[in-house]
């Protein structure tokens, strides 16, 4: 199946460059170097700016210009303490270049972004068969985007950007900021990054008292999404999700976790807390999740995914690993012979890896 044709948003974004695909733009942006020249523009937008196909009328050169100054801006803030400092790479100035259009839209153009996505719709979906499986566009649909891009792309860091362009365009004044993780594994890793950014940010430690007058000054609040329940039962770490009252500004990550039918009630719970809000999600495998058996979740994300950065993109930049595939032939030997077989071939591979990395710490 072809994921990429639903992913209508992504598509949109694309188009006002005049790429029909991603790999367009990744063969003019991929070779040129990250940074800014002597007028502090990035080499990046000198190259977009001057694309034969841009759509001049919905983004004009001094607006491009604009978008550019304000990413060097928000890369200026997430490196005040951080040591390398942090240069985007092609991909990642993509995905902060396409939220800085969309949310600038949003703020002060809704019903004409509305008009022009609707309006690429009905010709995308007559190019591309998409057989109805994307309906219209409604203003609902537009308080979530979504980044699939592959592990080790640096969502991380985008997530810290895109924080601060939510309150650069003021899309609403937030009564919370949440970000909703896995696990507390991962809690931990991202306090830390977002300390690192400067971005105002504390864990969620079991109490109430640590969601109480939880306002946008004291910055983002971590918590697990296991911790999460729609109604408090007993003692125990839990919250209900009715705590957090009003207008949330939510950041997901592993955002394709939910999707699952075990998982339904984490998404359920999710949907909740975005009521009359705004998501930001991140995930490098939304495409375990999207398919034509599930129209709901394909239409979704065909409507959020604003960027598609997925595995395969990554690996033909270089920065994936090096694989091989072996096929094994059916017929001849028992399943008790080829669960032993295979078994033992793991080990092998597990040894080689433990060999590697003792001899080449």
């Amino acid at each position: 199946m072809n994921i990429e044709k639903y992913l209508v948003l992504n598509n949109y974004l694309l188009s006002l460059f005049g790429a029909s695909e991603f790999k367009d733009l990744q063969k003019d942006l991929a070779e040129k170097s990250v940074g800014y020249d002597s007028e502090e523009r990035s080499y990046f937008i000198n190259v977009l700016k001057s694309l034969d196909g841009l759509k001049r009328n919905i983004l004009p050169e001094e607006k491009l210009l604009g978008y550019d100054e304000n990413i060097r801006d928000y890369l200026k803030k997430i490196n005040t303490r951080r040591e390398p400092k942090v240069l985007l790479k092609y991909f990642q100035y993509l995905a902060v270049l396409f939220t800085e259009i969309y949310l600038d839209e949003l703020k002060n153009r809704k019903p004409e972004l509305l008009a022009s996505l609707n309006m690429f719709l009905t010709e995308y979906g007559r190019e591309h068969d998409l057989g109805g499986w994307i309906s219209e566009f409604i203003e609902g649909d537009l308080s979530k985007i979504a980044f699939w891009m592959a592990t080790g792309s640096g969502k991380t860091l985008l997530l810290h950007i895109n924080y601060h362009q939510f309150l650069r365009y003021k899309i609403f004044s937030p009564d919370n900021m949440i970000l909703i993780t896995p696990n507390e594994g991962l809690s931990k890793q991202h306090c830390e990054e977002l300390q690192k950014s400067g971005v105002p940010c504390r864990l969620y430690g079991g109490s109430l008292s640590d969601i109480s007058g939880h306002l946008r000054e004291e910055g983002i609040l971590i918590i697990e999404m296991t911790k999460l329940v729609e109604e408090k039962k007993g003692g125990g770490v839990t919250i209900p999700v009715e705590v957090f009252e009003g207008k949330n500004l939510l950041f997901v990550d592993e955002g394709h976790k939910g999707k699952k039918s075990e998982e339904q009630k984490w998404a359920k719970l999710r949907n909740k807390l975005a009521d009359k809000g705004f998501v930001f999600e991140y995930s490098a495998t939304f495409g375990q999740i999207l398919s034509e058996a599930n129209t709901q979740t394909l239409e979704e994300y065909g409507k959020a995914i604003i960027l598609d950065y997925s595995y395969k993109y990554f690996y033909l930049d270089g920065h994936g690993k090096d694989f091989s595939v072996l096929n094994v032939r059916p017929g001849g030997v028992g399943t008790e012979q080829f669960q032993e077989t295979m078994f033992i071939a793991n080990l092998l591979a597990f040894y080689q890896q433990i060999r590697v990395y003792e001899e080449h710490t």
